[in-house]
């Protein structure tokens, strides 16, 4: 018997490496922008949270501007910069692993679902995932809570411990410790073991293939 009746995943970090695709993109608002990217500017900032609160943090900008330079942002990303990723070895095993196991699994992430439903199929993924739950564009904060709260109702399951939110940066242990579900980390992502466990997480992996012997 599955020790888990759901595994939700983030996707940036978790299922992917997109970080070429989100620097390029940011680099391409800036100087949009009429801005430079100033030197040693901490990009990985971005790597998690959504981006009109990255823009801020990261530049100072005000909201308007950040909303300015989101904007720009996703005109690269939208033509380029969301394919400028790579799928991290052993998801697909992941994800087989699961479902084999008769666990249901779903995408849980701050990225734009428009976003998130051009990539899935992109990996050949869509057979793989029950559901997709992201922000809609408008978004400006893309609650985790609420987002893992959301995937669990779309699969009809409780927002409990029988449930696992698998991500690689604070924002997403905090948000399945906020929901009541179990934080897994992904040490292979852009988060450090010391960032997951101060967040709450409960179990880590160093590889999708350590996933998936902790969740089946």
């Amino acid at each position: 018997m599955a020790k888990y009746n759901a595994v939700l995943l983030d996707f940036d970090g978790t299922v992917a490496d997109t970080r070429p695709g989100i620097f390029n993109s940011i680099r391409y608002a800036m100087k949009a922008d009429g801005r430079d990217v100033p030197a040693g500017a901490d990009l990985d900032y971005f790597l998690g949270p959504p981006l009109y609160d990255s823009f801020s943090h990261v530049f100072g900008v005000d909201e308007k501007t950040a909303e300015r330079l989101t904007d720009l942002y996703r005109v690269y990303y939208n033509e380029k910069g969301v394919f400028e990723c790579a799928l991290y070895d052993g998801i697909p095993e992941l994800l087989d692993a699961l479902r084999a196991a008769g666990i249901r699994t779903a995408v849980v992430s701050s990225k734009p679902t428009k976003f998130l439903n051009m990539l899935v199929p992109h990996f050949a993924l869509e057979t793989r995932f029950d559901a997709v739950i992201g922000p809609d564009l408008a978004n400006k904060k893309a609650d985790k809570t609420w987002l893992v709260q959301e995937a669990l109702k779309t699969l009809g399951l409780p927002c409990d411990r029988s449930a696992a939110m698998v991500g690689d940066r604070r924002f997403d242990m905090e948000g399945a410790v906020r929901a009541g579900v179990t934080a897994v980390g992904a040490l292979y992502g852009y988060g450090t073991r010391e960032e997951l466990l101060r967040a709450g997480a409960e179990l880590l992996a160093a590889a999708p293939e350590e996933l998936k012997i902790l969740l089946t």
